[in-house]
Order: C-alpha cells, then sequence, then structure tokens
C-alpha cells in the first residue's frame, strides 16, 4: 500500500482555511494529519482502485454494525490491527483512518486471500463473528473487494509469482505441501473450484505450478500464522463439510509459509507484472543484451566494458527462492517471466530491477551485494530499462512527453506556481518539497513524487515525466493526484466527486481554474482537438531552402517518425523538432522560425493519431492554409496544394488493441518569397462532417510515437 499520497505536493506549509476555494466543507480540525489522507496504489486518484463512494454508502454502514462494537475493531485501538469508527463520515480524519484499516487487510492480486473478507466468512477459528454465506453483507464486502481487484489487474497490477522469483520454496511444496493438499482436490471441493480456488488433483508440470500459484496467493506473509490457505487448511469450514490436515502437516505448512517470509526480505507482497505488458522481442532484442554485459550503451562504441548482471557470479545461475534469476541456460520467455517480478508498473522507476542495480534503498537486498551497477540517471544503460519499463505500461502512452517537457515540467521549477511566489521555493525545491539529485532517492517531504530540480535534457526530463505520470488519472482528469492536491480540490467534495474533503497538507499552491492547473488537466487528459476540431499542438522542424513544395530537403519524408529532441535539420533550435503549442487554431509557423522567408523556405509538423473508442474511424483532416502544403499519413503523400489554398485528406484510425499504432500525421509548409504568411489550421471532422473534440473525446494526440520516448 503507498502510504505517501498524503503528502503528496507538499509545495508549502500553510493549511488553506475553510472557505478558501468557496466549495469546501467544513473540515475538523486535525483532518490534514498525515494518517487522515487516503492511500492509493499508484496514486492515480485518493483511494485508488477502491470505489470511495461505494466504501462510504455500502460498506461503512456494514462494517459499522458488525465491527465497531466494543472489545472488537471499536477505535482508538482496534483488534488485529483493524479499527472502525463506526461514526465516520466522507470528509473527516476518522473516515480516513477507517478505510485505510479496510484497505490494508485486501489484497488486490487475489481478493479472495483478503484478510478483510476471509475471516468474516469461515477463515478463522477465533474471529468472533461469521456471516452466512448467502449474507447480503458478505456480499456487498466481497463486491467492493472484486471490483477494486478487477481494476487494478486492468491497469496492470501485480500476479502472484510462479516457481523461481516467488520466495516459495517449490521443491518443498511439491514434496511436502502438495500431498497434503491433495484431500482438497475432491470434484466437490477445490478440485472443482469451491470458492473460487481450484486445486487440480495428482498435478504435475504446468498443473503443478498452477497449484503452487493458487496456494502462495493465499499465504500472508507479514503474518504467517493469519493466512487463508493455512486457516482453511486447519479449520473447518464449508458448513463443517471441510476436510482438514493434521498436527504434523500444520507444521510444516506454517514452516513453509514462515521460511518464506524470510526469502522475501522486506517485499512482504510480492507480486509479477503481467507478462502481456511487454514487448518479448525488444526484450530480447535490446534489455538482454545489456543485462548479459554483451551491451554498454554507456561506451563510445557499445562495446560491454565487464560483465553483466548474468554473469554466474550474480544472477546468472539459480539464486533459489524469491531472488532473480537469469540463468545462462534459460529461454528469453522464462527470463522475461524473472524478469517482469522485479518491475513496478504502477511506479516503474521504483522497480527493483532499476533501484537493486543503482543500489538504493527499496531493493529487498540492501546494500546491493553487487553495489552500484548502474550509474543513476545519466546511465544510458538506465534510462534504456527505465524507458523499457515505462513503455510496458502500455502500447501508446495518452501522456504526451513533449508537451510535459515544455508545458509541465516547468511548472515543478517555478516559485510563482506556489502560493503565488509568497513561499520562495519551488515544487522541486530540495528542502522540504519534492527535489530530488538522482532517480531512486525519496523526496525530502517523503512523498512518492520526487522530481530532479531544473532537468534539461532527455534523461533527466523523463525521470519526472515517469514520476509525474503515476499521478495522473487519464480517463478522469480532474481526479487526477497531480491537479487536486496543489489546488486544493482534494477537499471540496461539493464540487469534486474525486475530493476526499480532507486538506492538502500544503494548503492551496494554485487555483483550481488557474493557468498551472488549466494546463495540467490538458495534459492528464491528453491532447485533444479543441472545442472547434482544430489541432493546436504539433512537433515542428525547420527551416529548409526551398522553392517549390516538391523541393527535398534533409527531412527523410517517408520515414521519419520524430520525437521532441530529435535531430532533424533545419536553421533553427539546433536543428532539433520541438513542441509548438497554439494558444488558438492558428499554428504560425513564422513564430517558430522567426525569419524572412527569404528565396523560399520549407518547414514540417508532426502530430501523432490515437483512437480511442471501440470502432474504427474515418477521420476527415482539412488543412487550411495560403501556402503550398503536403499532407502525409504514416509516410505516404495523401494529399497536396503546389499553388496554395488549403487540402483535405481521409484518414481510417483502426479500432485501439494490442498491437495498434498511433497514426502519423506530417505537414509539409512552403513560404515563397513573396507570401507574408507561413500558417496552416488543421480541423478534424468524422465522415459524416461532425466535429471531433476534446468534448466528443475520439482522439488523443502525441508529438512522438509513443508519448516521445
Amino acid at each position: 500500500m503507498n502510504t505517501h499520497l498524503r503528502s503528496l505536493l507538499v509545495m508549502g506549509s500553510a493549511v488553506c482555511e475553510v472557505g478558501c476555494l468557496g466549495d469546501v466543507e467544513s473540515t475538523p480540525p486535525g483532518a490534514t494529519a498525515p494518517e487522515c489522507q487516503l492511500d492509493s496504489k499508484s496514486e492515480q486518484s485518493p483511494g485508488y482502485p477502491f470505489d470511495v463512494d461505494k466504501f462510504a454508502t455500502e460498506v461503512m454502514p456494514v462494517i459499522g454494525k458488525s465491527c465497531a462494537a466494543a472489545g472488537c475493531h471499536a477505535p482508538p485501538t482496534g483488534n488485529a490491527g483493524f479499527t472502525v469508527w463506526a461514526a465516520a463520515k466522507p470528509g473527516d480524519c476518522d473516515f480516513g483512518k477507517t478505510f485505510n484499516s479496510v484497505v490494508a487487510k485486501i489484497d488486490l492480486a487475489t481478493p479472495n486471500n483478503s484478510r478483510f473478507t476471509a475471516v468474516i466468512s469461515g477463515g478463522s477459528a477465533t474471529h468472533p463473528f461469521t456471516f452466512q454465506p448467502t449474507a447480503t453483507e458478505l456480499a456487498t464486502l466481497r463486491s467492493f473487494v472484486e471490483t477494486a481487484s478487477a481494476r487494478y489487474a486492468a491497469d496492470g497490477g501485480g500476479q502472484t509469482p510462479p516457481p523461481g522469483p516467488s520466495p516459495f520454496n517449490y521443491t518443498v511444496y511439491q514434496s511436502t505441501i502438495q500431498p497434503m493438499l491433495e484431500r482438497c482436490t475432491g470434484a466437490a471441493c477445490h478440485g472443482g473450484g469451491q470458492g473460487g480456488f481450484t486445486l487440480k488433483a495428482m498435478a504435475a508440470g504446468t498443473d503443478m505450478q498452477a497449484n503452487f500459484i493458487a496456494v502462495t496467493s493465499r499465504a500472508n506473509l507479514v503474518s504467517p500464522a493469519a493466512s487463508v490457505i493455512y486457516t482453511r487448511a486447519t479449520v473447518q469450514h464449508a458448513s463443517g463439510t471441510s476436510k482438514t490436515v493434521d498436527s504434523t502437516q500444520a507444521a510444516a505448512l506454517i514452516a513453509w509459509i514462515e521460511d518464506a517470509k524470510k526469502n522475501a526480505g522486506d517485499n512482504l507482497n510480492p507480486t509479477c507484472a503481467p507478462l502481456d505488458k511487454f514487448n518479448a522481442g525488444v526484450f530480447a532484442s535490446e534489455l538482454l543484451p545489456i543485462l548479459s554485459g554483451d551491451l554498454d550503451l554507456n561506451s563510445s562504441d557499445g562495446q560491454a566494458r565487464g560483465a553483466g548482471c548474468r554473469s554466474t557470479a550474480c544472477h546468472g545461475i539459480d539464486r533459489g527462492p524469491g531472488k532473480l534469476s537469469l540463468p545462462v541456460t534459460a529461454d528469453s520467455g522464462t527470463l522475461l517471466q524473472n524478469f517482469a517480478c522485479f518491475v513496478n508498473l504502477a511506479s516503474p522507476a521504483s522497480s527493483e530491477i532499476l533501484v537493486c542495480p543503482l543500489n538504493n534503498p527499496g531493493c529487498r537486498r540492501y546494500p546491493h551485494p553487487g553495489q552500484d551497477v548502474l550509474g543513476g540517471a545519466n546511465d544510458f544503460n538506465y534510462q534504456r530499462m527505465l524507458a523499457y519499463l515505462y513503455g510496458a505500461k502500455a502500447a501508446t502512452s495518452p501522456l504526451d512527453f513533449a508537451f510535459f517537457a515544455r508545458r509541465i515540467n516547468p511548472i515543478f521549477n517555478d516559485p510563482n506556481a506556489v502560493e503565488g511566489g509568497a513561499q520562495g521555493r519551488s515544487c522541486a525545491d530540495a528542502t522540504g518539497c519534492h527535489g530530488v539529485s538522482v532517480a531512486g532517492q525519496t523526496p525530502p517531504n517523503g512523498s512518492d513524487f520526487p522530481m530532479i530540480a531544473n532537468a534539461s535534457g532527455l534523461d533527466r526530463m523523463t525521470f519526472n515525466f515517469v514520476s509525474a505520470t503515476g499521478f495522473v488519472n487519464f480517463l478522469n482528469p480532474r481526479g487526477s493526484s497531480l491537479f487536486m492536491y496543489p489546488t486544493n480540490e482534494i477537499a471540496n467534495r461539493t464540487g469534486n466527486p474525486f475530493a476526499t474533503g480532507i486538506p492538502h497538507p500544503g494548503g492551496t499552491d494554485f487555483a483550481p481554474d488557474s493557468v498551472e492547473a488549466r494546463t495540467i488537466l490538458q495534459w492528464a487528459a491528453g491532447l485533444r482537438p479543441d472545442a472547434n476540431g482544430f489541432l493546436r499542438n504539433w512537433l515542428v522542424v525547420g527551416d529548409f531552402p526551398a522553392a517549390q513544395i516538391i523541393d527535398q530537403t534533409l527531412v527523410a519524408e517517408t520515414t521519419v517518425a520524430p520525437k521532441i529532441f530529435d535531430a532533424g535539420g533545419g536553421a533553427f533550435n539546433r536543428g532539433e523538432w520541438d513542441g509548438l503549442f497554439a494558444d488558438g487554431q492558428e499554428i504560425d509557423l513564422n513564430t517558430a522560425f522567426p525569419r524572412s522567408a527569404t528565396s523560399g523556405r520549407v518547414a514540417y509538423a508532426t502530430s501523432y493519431m490515437i483512437n480511442t473508442v471501440p470502432r474504427q474511424l474515418r477521420v476527415q483532416l482539412t488543412v487550411t492554409t495560403t501556402n503550398p502544403v503536403r499532407v502525409y499519413v504514416d509516410g505516404l503523400l495523401v494529399a497536396q496544394n503546389i499553388d496554395g489554398g488549403g487540402t483535405s485528406a481521409f484518414i481510417t484510425l483502426a479500432a485501439p488493441g494490442k498491437e495498434t499504432k498511433p497514426t502519423r500525421v506530417m505537414i509539409k509548409l512552403l513560404q515563397r518569397a513573396g507570401d507574408p504568411r507561413f500558417a496552416f489550421s488543421a480541423r478534424l471532422r468524422d465522415e459524416l462532417g461532425t466535429v471531433l473534440s476534446d468534448s466528443t473525446r475520439e482522439l488523443v494526440f502525441t508529438l512522438g510515437p509513443n508519448g516521445g520516448i
């Protein structure tokens, strides 16, 4: 559970008083204390992935009545570390503390393993209260847990580790644990999948591994004796019809779980990133050579300068349960599986596969026995691995890196973005705010949102970009923590359905309708056409001498797939591609390339189009200009007007899927010697002429083939 949401964007010490945002509800004293803030996985929105409103309206009435009695889980300190404030309501501190107490007992990877529901459904011999299997209250609580689990899994949440990366000893499982559980594999029991728990009889091979995963997913490494698999194996359930293990077997089972706890070290909730989130081909061709020591991106020729992680002195052998094993004899699929078990897709930069070779805290074996293998944020091998992890989150990111670099990152470094300059420091300040000097460091404010101050260059910008994406709710931008906390919208339950009612500990850094807030919301929602269907955000490069639109330049028009900072040639901006973000519908290239046309010049504007609706789209692109123009789509010339006056083209966008890539649109514009203007507008409609806009939300654009990374 990520407990640092409460410290997110603590940019100032003053707490906004009631009424400073107009619609903020009254908040009791002390409600800004850290323990009052709702915990969240990956910090997309407070309470994520749980339904906070459902918790308030459905879960609280059940647990308030059933669990909050004196001697049970009543405050201030309930039994078994579980406390319920029966009178808690949204917006007060007791609500936040009750919510956090509940979600701490929930296993998102395997909801049936959740202690929260297991003990009240017959999974504990000592618990004084049990719901009947058909009780509506039990169904309500299970629905709350299962809905959150499904949402977390859909977003790339962790899965139970298989043999090898799992801290559980697979050899002991096969020889000792599986035989004792054979009594549970009958068709009327778990052989038939009763209770969502399936065990295959007389298992071998892949069936044995499936049983191992099912069993280990029901173990609790924090408190082994409270493991669902242990309590169910030793306590009769199913209305007294189940079978139990004997005392000798029970001792062996608990010893096996205790051994796994020791193997897990500090990581008592080990999970693996889903394999379908990764590109296996890229892993084999680009990551494995780095891990093997065959490739060193820091050297001038790429040649290795020493043994890699897969040397036999390090991870190149089977190192036992719960350890990273990358045997030289294993195939790339097995190696990717082992690799994925040390990846955190919710926060890629904090993945053990990175922080361990950086020798940073967060590694289950710290200090790392191999010391500092990666050299920090400037290490090209680190950058390549981090880019791969971020790319694993989705085939195409809806969040644009170029817009982030030019519009969002500057907010972090602007003292005027914090209470209008009253604090005299920026968000990225390293004395009590979010500033860090290298990847892997914890910010001085204790939050999970580190940022490198005054970041410049691809490597540092990428670190800040990846850090910020974990605080964005793309589908509901106003629910993004990146917006709600610095604006103190987090307290505005009347006006923001994602708010908790508990003020931001740092107060109001900027207003919800400020330029900073609107800019963050624009980025969090993805770059969209404006309200009238005009695309205002482009990646541009130029200018190049030309007399006709058909003249060749240094840009390979049919193959180029640029991103920000790429070299493209041209006289301006060191010849690099860069973002042009217009305030209106017209894209004025005279602004980007401010000089006269001379004898004629050409510039290029590129954007990548992503279809977000589950159907094919036919998009009509209308380019209005007085200049000669050419339009390319994925390298094909689809429309042109060599004399000037605009043109149009239809673009077919496939429904989104695993193999779907963004569609590259490039406009080539010529300013002739006598042309006073060097500008165009690009409007988007569907095949029926309906405007595609930021409110209809069919399209997202990025200024790079994968979010610019």
